[in-house]
């Protein structure tokens, strides 16, 4: 954030001066992540094609929290093993470092390079700021300025780090924040514009009796460039989501809920507006069962009608995972995928800004064992079935397949863990094309070693 943060901290720098004067009690914790991936027909379901991949990804996270007083100030630095080799011309600086992306396929990509590469023997040179904010306690009120994690709900709509001037606050029972989050801070200018940033407005609610938790949000979405909701010849867009979510345990069984609308508008210079409209729900019932721990969860989440007026928009942000492959953008090292998908490609929108995909119906039922091979283990088989919500074009097939996951984690100390998650898809015949009729099943397999500290 620029303009916004520099006035926000201006405000408040008397009382960081202050804080100066006490001694200031400072915390280190973080997690060194290691991941071994293969996957196969994912790129096109085409069994023909050469599209295994297999990668090393490596994360190393390390966040810092110094409090004095009533301020206190958390800073999260991500250290990963991607680098440009700048002695290949087709991976030149700047680019995207996305091993999946077809551009870079053969340039870039995570791990060590072949031996002869210029960077045989170099340190690794990509980091980022993943949090750096501020948070003043000043009792009634609480207030945050900077990159913060953000969440609403399930993390359907919105699960990620932003730049936000948040308030949060007590209103009765309840639990109120109040932010407003920059999603892009430019200088741009024009006739009737107020710039071209980009605000999402949060305001959220939750309130908790007797161990289950009512929550409520409303975000509004400007997009004044526009930069996100972006139609050919657009002046701006809009958009509204309602939230309603519910988590309570009621004896043995357990339940998650959550309902979201979305409606809004984006303005077209030459022509009419175009209407936006979309809905996700999310239910989830889990159950003790013996030894077993059991779950069923149903995800919906809206598509568009090819005979429909309206514009369908599945959400901001869906970083919501559902299998090891369906509904699943964890392939690098962080989830940045907007829209239901399969290992990251959206499902019948082809557009990022998330408008006019297909949607996704999904079914799953999981069964675990903790303590299955030790007390410190956890195994879980999993079976999901899903389709498109609509067809992607006029006549084509809804059916996505049947997914089984197994899914293993070994805590090997209180700081260590092995993970192994296994997905195998049994494609159906919404993957179909012109030019592959016959598409083969999914497999993807992730080997995972976690240090916390």
């Amino acid at each position: 954030m620029k303009k916004l943060l520099v006035l926000a901290l201006a405000s408040v720098s008397f009382i960081l001066s202050t804080t100066l004067l006490y001694a200031a009690d400072i915390k280190f914790e973080g997690d060194y992540r290691v991941r071994g991936i293969y996957s196969d027909n994912l790129s096109d379901q085409d069994d023909d094609a050469n599209d295994q991949e297999a990668l090393a990804d490596g994360r190393f996270r390390v966040k810092t929290t110094a409090t004095a007083g009533i301020t206190t100030g958390v800073v999260t630095l991500d250290f990963a093993n991607a680098f440009n080799d700048p002695g290949n011309a087709g991976c030149p600086s700047g680019t995207a470092l996305d091993p999946l992306n077809a551009a870079n396929a053969d340039a870039c990509g995570t791990g060590n390079y072949r031996f002869g590469t210029v960077n045989l023997g170099n340190s690794y040179n990509v980091f980022g700021v993943r949090e750096a904010y501020l948070k003043l306690d000043l009792k009634t009120v609480k207030l945050a300025f900077g990159r913060k994690p953000v969440k609403l709900g399930h993390s359907l709509i919105l699960d990620d780090t932003v730049d936000t001037i948040a308030a949060m606050f007590n209103a009765g029972p309840a639990e109120v924040v109040l932010a407003n989050a920059k999603l892009l801070d430019t200088n741009r200018a024009g006739a009737g514009k107020t710039g071209g940033d980009t605000d999402l407005y949060i305001a959220k609610a939750g309130m908790k009796h007797d161990g289950h938790v009512l929550g409520a949000f409303i975000t509004f979405l400007s997009d004044r460039g526009p930069s996100f909701l972006t139609p050919a010849a657009a002046d701006k867009s809009t958009l509204w989501t309602v939230g309603l979510t519910g988590d309570g345990k009621f004896g043995p069984l357990s339940l998650n809920l959550e309902f979201d609308y979305l409606t809004g508008t984006e303005d077209v210079t030459a022509g009419s507006s175009i209407d936006l409209t979309g809905m996700n729900l999310l239910i989830v019932a889990g159950m003790d069962a013996g030894a077993a721990d059991l779950s069923l969860a149903l995800l919906y989440t809206s598509g568009e009608d090819t005979s429909a007026t309206e514009t369908n928009v599945n959400g901001i942000s869906g970083n919501f995972v559902l299998g090891n492959i369906l509904v699943n953008d964890n392939i690098n090292s962080d989830r940045e995928g907007q829209c239901a998908s399969v290992a990251g490609g959206r499902i019948g929108s082809g557009a990022a800004d998330c408008v006019g995909g297909a949607g996704v119906t999904g079914l799953k039922v999981s069964a675990g064992l903790p303590g299955f091979m030790t007390k410190n283990c956890h195994t879980e088989g999993a079976l999901i079935w899903a389709q498109t919500t609509e067809e992607a074009a006029a006549g084509a097939d809804k059916e996505l397949g049947i997914e089984v996951d197994l899914n293993h984690k070994h805590k090997l100390d209180d700081n260590v863990s092995v993970g192994i998650n296994f997905g195998y898809l049994l494609t159906g015949d919404a993957f179909k094309t012109v030019a592959n009729t016959s598409p083969d099943n999914m497999i993807k397999g992730v080997i995972s070693l976690n240090y916390m500290f």
